[in-house]
């Protein structure tokens, strides 16, 4: 009896173990507030490079712009849920709000701006 007990303790054992090494390594992945700003620079290097491979001529400077104002797009609180009427709205590339004080309602709603 005792020998059946330390199999089951055994197995149960290996698969609790497993359990937790899958998720150290699922949750393993680098998040954007890991991402310093003495890094910032060589991240936007590197997907300018990426682009330019790709055939779009974007600039370090310009991707940099562009991963920081993503940053501040995370940082917001989400969007509300898209109605009808904007739905036809969205094939229009320069649509605001219906209030035009409420264009940048997600960076001065409390995101952090995007130059610091």
């Amino acid at each position: 009896m005792n020998a059946e007990f330390n199999v089951w303790l055994l197995i149960v054992g290996l698969v609790v173990g497993a359990g937790l090494v899958w998720l150290v390594v699922m949750d393993s992945r680098r998040r954007e507030s890991e991402i310093d700003a003495v890094e910032l620079p060589r991240e936007a290097a590197w997907l300018s490079a990426v682009m330019r491979e790709d055939g779009d001529d974007v600039s370090p400077e310009v991707a940099e712009r562009l991963l920081l104002l993503h940053r501040a797009y995370l940082d917001a609180p989400p969007p509300d849920a898209p109605t009808e009427d904007l739905e036809d709205d969205l094939s229009d590339p320069v649509v605001g709000s219906e209030l035009p004080d409420q264009d940048r309602l997600g960076i001065d709603g409390g995101a952090r701006s995007v130059d610091q």
